[in-house]
């Protein structure tokens, strides 16, 4: 089977990303790395569910935060 590699061609925006900033963007990141960990199998079925899973509960008590703090 061939190798297949990815070769980074340049940075366009080099900033720090956190869950504040840039949020939809980590949860969308960590449910791919989920994703391509069960398709090489290093996850199971029941893994990576549970896994995917807890993410999804992770994403809803930090949407139930930053409601909590928007409200005055």
């Amino acid at each position: 089977m061939k190798m297949r590699f990815a070769q980074l061609q340049r940075i366009d925006y080099n900033e720090k990303i956190t869950e504040e900033t840039h949020g939809e963007f980590l949860h969308h990141l960590q449910g791919a790395l989920l994703l391509a960990l069960r398709e090489q199998g290093r996850l199971d079925a029941a893994e990576y569910r549970s896994a995917s899973e807890g993410l999804k509960r992770q994403r809803q008590e930090q949407a139930r935060r930053r409601q909590q703090e928007d409200v005055p």
